[in-house]
């Protein structure tokens, strides 16, 4: 896995995270709403890895906040592939 896959998925696995702690609230509205609602909180946390990695290419301060954690080879914590995020970058 390269570096920005490892950092745009732990962003995905975010999304997840909190998605699914906002299950409850989100049931208050129609399937479709919540399903907009999430392609928009996939599309979110992939815009800011994104955002992150571009940045970091021009920062020093953060290219080195990084390293450690993403800015080097490394396997996933677990996959996620959810169907939303998939939808959102189709």
């Amino acid at each position: 896995m390269t570096d920005a896959e490892a950092l745009r998925l732990q962003a995905i696995e975010i999304a997840a995270e909190r998605l699914l702690k906002a299950r409850g609230l989100l049931s208050t509205v129609a399937p479709a709403e919540r399903a907009v609602i999430e392609q928009v909180a996939y599309a979110v946390a992939a815009g800011v890895a994104n955002c992150l990695l571009e940045e970091a290419a021009r920062s020093r301060a953060l290219r080195a906040a990084l390293r450690d954690s993403y800015l080097h080879e490394r396997t996933p914590m677990r996959s996620a592939s959810p169907k939303s995020y998939s939808r959102a970058h189709a």
